[in-house]
């Protein structure tokens, strides 16, 4: 009888390691057959994407219905389009996404190493892990973080944007944030701006929790 218990005990031990090596690899298959999305569909059109500390971010200019395009439109297409903050805010996202607030992109900055004095990180190396390496005048970033600030300007009124130096796009309440080329060309600037909704045309950019 003894005998025959032990036995039983046996098998249920066997059964239970087969089950939990069954778990273990459906679990594996499963990681290897649904990978991270690395695009977001907004208003039919598909945007990269990438994690980036706490959050996720798309990293190219939204392009979509409205704004206005660089020069003829095909040139530098990596600008996407300049909006109004009322187009901004119009803009139809999916679940979960929204426009950036200033805590969205202090951590972001933070997550490179960027250090922020009231609301400010002067002349700093770490702000080129955000910016683009091309398009940039005097100072090129490396884009270490995927996120790809490009150096697009901005419109005001009806003038044309002047490229090179300042990358900068709407936040929520209507507050910008601006990556710029500090003087004498050496690092780079990054600081927030209270904005003028009326007249003025920035980038946009999304975000959403991890």
């Amino acid at each position: 009888m003894a005998h025959k218990v032990k036995q039983q005990e046996r098998m249920r031990a066997t059964a239970l390691l087969l089950f939990s090596f069954v778990l273990v690899l459906s679990s594996s298959c499963k990681e290897e057959d649904d990978p991270l999305p690395t695009t977001v569909q907004i208003e039919g059109e598909n945007y990269a994407i990438a994690k980036i500390g706490k959050h996720t971010w798309t990293t190219e200019n939204y392009k979509g219905a409205g704004g206005v395009p660089y020069g003829t439109g095909a040139e530098k297409p990596e600008y996407g389009k300049y909006y109004t903050y009322a187009e901004a805010t119009a803009v139809v996202l999916p679940a979960g996404w929204r426009i950036p607030t200033i805590e969205d992109y202090t951590a972001l900055a933070e997550s490179q190493g960027v250090v922020f004095t009231l609301q400010r990180a002067n002349k700093q190396q770490a702000i080129k892990k955000l910016a683009s390496v091309n398009n940039w005048r005097l100072v090129p970033g490396n884009n270490a973080s995927g996120f790809n600030a490009q150096p697009a300007g901005y419109i005001y009124q009806n003038l044309g944007p002047t490229d090179g130096d300042l990358a900068e796009f709407w936040v929520a309440d209507t507050i910008t944030a601006s990556i710029q080329e500090s003087f004498g060309g050496t690092a780079h600037t990054m600081l927030f701006y209270e904005s003028s909704p009326e007249g003025y045309r920035f980038n946009l950019r999304f975000v959403k929790d991890n």
